[in-house]
């Protein structure tokens, strides 16, 4: 790993541990001297992360934390909302429909459910400090969650309907992301030109025994939006 390339991490690191209460950076010299290098290095770092969405420059003003990027640690924990809290972030979630609809195969196969089995689709987009960060659609068979959509309308979270519908616990059994170009409708919901990539992640949530109970597939603005995976070494 080069030396900004660390220096960028260590960084990021900090911002998502809320290390900068204020939102402002200390200046170059001081990073540099912290992780014993020079200003060239440490502007590096800074401008990566800049082009990356996780920082803001303003010339003549100071760098500060982008609140409108988000870090996502991956493990089987699907609750979003509460990763964000712990970087000092609010998710508003903007509701376009609420459905009962006949499941397509391939997502029937997804929530180990007959096919033309009923289900409750929800379409969404999420916001960030009213910046749209991710557009998406989730799936809940009906017989495993019933009145989803009626609890879902009051409570606006996942976590809290499926605990009123009767489902305390459930985690993810798995996530696949992909990138690809958004459609236009996905682009309009985004805020972002038809050109720019997205992060396309699919995922399966199950409860403590392995019954599937929610499959969903996000779009996610790339430019404010990374994944970190963690190991033990």
């Amino acid at each position: 790993m080069k030396r900004w390339e660390a220096v960028r991490s260590a960084i990021l690191s900090d911002i998502d541990a809320g290390a900068f209460e204020d939102g402002r950076l200390p200046g170059d010299l001081v990073l540099a001297e912290r992780f014993g290098v020079n200003r060239h290095t440490v502007r590096n770092a800074i401008k990566a992360l800049e082009s990356e969405g996780a920082l803001r420059v303003q010339h003549g003003v100071g760098t500060f934390v982008a609140d409108d990027f988000v870090s996502h640690r991956l493990n089987c924990d699907p609750r979003f909302t509460y990763k964000l809290l712990s970087q000092n972030k609010s998710l508003q979630r903007e509701i376009l429909s609420i459905n009962e609809i006949s499941v397509e195969t391939d997502i029937a196969k997804r929530l180990n459910i007959a096919p033309l089995a009923l289900v409750t689709e929800v379409r969404w987009v999420s916001f960030i400090n009213d910046q749209p960060l991710a557009t998406g659609s989730s799936y809940f068979p009906i017989d495993r969650v019933p009145d989803l959509a009626a609890t879902f309308g009051r409570v606006k979270s996942f976590t809290a309907a499926l605990k009123r519908c009767g489902i305390p616990e459930y985690k993810r059994k798995w996530i696949r992301i992909t990138a690809r170009r958004p459609t236009q409708q996905e682009a309009q919901r985004l805020r972002i030109s038809s050109s720019s990539p997205v992060l396309f992640e699919t995922n399966v949530d199950v409860t403590p025994d392995g019954l599937p109970i929610k499959y969903a597939f996000n779009v996610i603005r790339s430019d404010r939006y990374e994944y970190l995976i963690e190991t033990n070494e």
